[in-house]
């Protein structure tokens, strides 16, 4: 009995320490953020609260009674173009209606521009702006369809006989990307949203997006850029939209390209001027000097069916890469795309189909991988293939948790279960399980899980799926 009771003490003294180590631990984390804050008051932006969630371009579907604005300050982070995000478009007129060739931001709407940022900040204090700039592809208008446009805004990219523009061996323009919007299953010419592809590997044109940077970043109304198709690996240049057995350029000249790009602007923006990309789920490691994220838009190749085990192993491979490696301050961001029934559904038929169970489920294993392995940001939208605008999205009540700070390192597994990831935060924790078997998490006291709003001690996760759970005090 005595030595029971001797060991007993000793187990309680070592709990003791250990508690007392880990509340240093993070009240240290808590003290350094805030003190980072203090010195570089844009630090302030990016000390939001998890989950954290961005927009890529298109908006939420789900909240038709909210303003637009209240809807888009939902996000902590958007990428657009500059009229979409701020009601501020290229410096084009009449005379010059190209935006690929526009350098500067219309002056007349600067006030615009100014009053709708002070509204959405008022809103989220948090939220970043990126400007989309384009270099891979742009719509593109031959002449004869040019001069029939309604507007003289609604001409393409650059002038139909640029030599910006990519051409095949025919000499003539590629389709590089679009939204097969008569819904026969393939992109064609048949389709009205169609772009082209941009000879990024002319001077020229790299001047062009350099010059745009800097034009973003002097106006002090925008946080950074964004740059599509980002890819180390391969060429971008496919002989046709639904063609790739060869590029029209190199590999190598497509990343010398890539790189001259990031230079140029990143030579001539503040330090603190963010650059995104979007890279997929590979890895960046020639860029990564230059670059504070990597949009990982995480294809899959049947709209009907959900990510594979493999996929899913590259994603978290890919974005614990990238918060350790890329440019400080890091803002990765990963989207995950629903599964499709209705290839055809209209906007009811949409808002239903990601709000099924799987979807929901897969949602909650998205946003919780993003929550264990990163402290960026998350989304979970349409997939691609289908005809509307990609990246369409609803709002989810699961993200409306306040989790606070993190306060424990990222991909920390559960008592040591292959698959199993648990994260702490200020007021709560994230757990992602793809572990191959249903898991019960045990807590110290009551917690509520988030999707279920059930208060217990002890939560059991299936397989594939994530939760998020809250702190609560005995009463």
């Amino acid at each position: 009995m005595g030595k029971t009771e001797v060991k007993s003490s000793t187990i309680a003294m070592k709990t003791f320490k250990a508690k007392c180590l880990m509340l240093f631990f993070v009240l240290g984390i808590i003290a350094s953020n805030i003190a980072d804050a203090q010195r570089n008051p844009q630090a302030k932006r990016y000390m939001r609260n998890y989950p954290s969630i961005f927009q890529a371009w298109n908006a939420i579907e789900n909240r038709p009674n909210e303003g637009e604005l209240h809807r888009i300050a939902r996000h902590d982070l958007i990428f657009h173009d500059p009229y979409s995000l701020l009601r501020i478009p290229w410096n084009i007129s009449e005379q010059q209606p190209y935006q690929g060739i526009a350098t500067d931001l219309s002056p007349n709407q600067l006030n615009v521009a100014r009053e709708r940022k002070e509204k959405l900040l008022s809103l989220n204090p948090h939220l970043l702006l990126l400007v989309e700039i384009r270099c891979r592809d742009g719509k593109y208008l031959s002449r004869k369809n040019e001069a029939q446009v309604e507007n003289w805004w609604d001409v393409g990219f650059y002038p139909p006989d640029s030599p910006y523009w990519l051409r095949d061996k025919n000499g003539e323009p590629v389709i590089g990307w679009g939204e097969d919007t008569n819904g026969d299953g393939t992109i064609d010419e048949n389709d009205t949203v169609l772009s082209y592809l941009i000879d990024f590997t002319n001077p020229e044109v790299q001047n062009l997006i350099a010059d745009q940077a800097v034009a973003l970043n002097a106006s002090g109304l925008f946080d950074g850029i964004m740059l599509d198709w980002w890819n180390e690996d391969g060429a971008t240049s496919a002989i046709g939209v639904n063609d790739w057995s060869d590029t029209i350029l190199t590999r190598a000249a497509e990343l010398e390209a890539r790189l001259s790009i990031l230079h140029k602007i990143r030579s001539q923006v503040d330090d603190d001027f963010l650059i995104l990309v979007n890279a997929n789920t590979r890895q960046i490691p020639k860029s990564a000097p230059y670059v504070n994220g990597i949009f990982m838009e995480c294809y899959k190749r049947e709209y009907t069916k959900g990510y594979s085990l493999d996929q899913i192993l590259q994603i978290e491979e890919t974005l614990l890469w990238a918060e350790q490696h890329l440019r400080e301050p890091r803002i990765n961001c990963l989207e995950g795309w629903r599964v499709v029934t209705d290839y055809m559904g209209d906007l009811d038929t949409r808002v239903a189909e990601r709000n099924s169970e799987k979807n929901r489920r897969w949602m909650r294993m998205i946003t919780t991988l993003s929550l264990t392995h990163s402290d960026g940001y998350v989304l979970f939208g349409d997939d691609n293939a289908i005809p509307v605008p990609d990246h369409l999205h609803n709002w989810y009540d699961f993200w409306d948790a306040d989790l606070g700070q993190p306060i424990q390192e990222k991909a920390v597994q559960y008592r040591d279960v292959a698959g199993l990831f648990i994260r702490e935060f200020e007021n709560g924790w994230a757990v992602y399980n793809r572990s191959d078997a249903a898991r019960t998490i045990t807590f110290d006291e009551p917690v509520i899980a988030v999707s279920r709003s059930k208060r217990y001690s002890r939560h059991e996760i299936p397989d594939f799926d994530g939760e998020i759970f809250l702190k609560t005090d005995k009463n």
